[in-house]
């Protein structure tokens, strides 16, 4: 019941009571982020320009054997259950196998969009040396925040660049 009660608080704090969400506007010194598909797990595609002419996505660059990207992850699962009608979170994971990520989105209780970056090429656009990282994208498209290994702060971080 208490759990219940501060989801609905986080809503109505995030909405008012009008519903309505206040997207926050990107800086405009903040670049265009790279546009791309990604494959995911279920075998569907998802393409991010479509996603983020709607809603803010935070994407989340994961490798199954990274101890961080497993440290860090009840959070940012908290946080997409949090946002799940506000923001799209999706895992981008590179050199771990299908199995692997999959095994990682079980054991971690991910429902959020997960795919694989077999080629490397959207990592090398996002600039992702080495995972974790975090890239904050505002509703129309713009990179207003990356930062690499992870966050303990990303709820404060969507409340300054996405979501008002």
């Amino acid at each position: 019941m208490r759990l219940a009660v501060l989801a609905l608080a986080t809503v109505l704090a995030l909405t008012g009571c009008s519903g309505a969400v206040t997207y926050v506007a990107a800086p405009s010194t903040a670049p265009p982020a790279p546009a791309f598909q990604l494959k995911l797990l279920d075998g569907s595609t998802l393409d991010l320009a479509e996603q983020w002419k709607t809603r803010p996505v935070v994407l989340v660059f994961f490798e199954s054997w990274c101890q961080l990207c497993t440290q860090q992850q009840p959070g940012i699962t908290a946080l997409s259950e949090e946002y799940r009608d506000t923001v799209l979170f999706v895992g981008v994971g590179h050199e771990s196998s299908s199995a692997d990520a999959a095994k990682f989105v079980r054991d971690n209780d991910i429902d959020y969009p997960v795919g694989l970056d077999a080629s490397g090429e959207i990592w090398r656009r996002y600039r992702v040396d080495e995972p974790p990282l975090i890239a904050l994208i505002s509703k129309g498209g713009r990179l207003v925040r990356g930062w690499p290994g992870g966050t303990t702060e990303l709820d404060k971080q969507i409340r300054q660049f996405l979501v008002a």
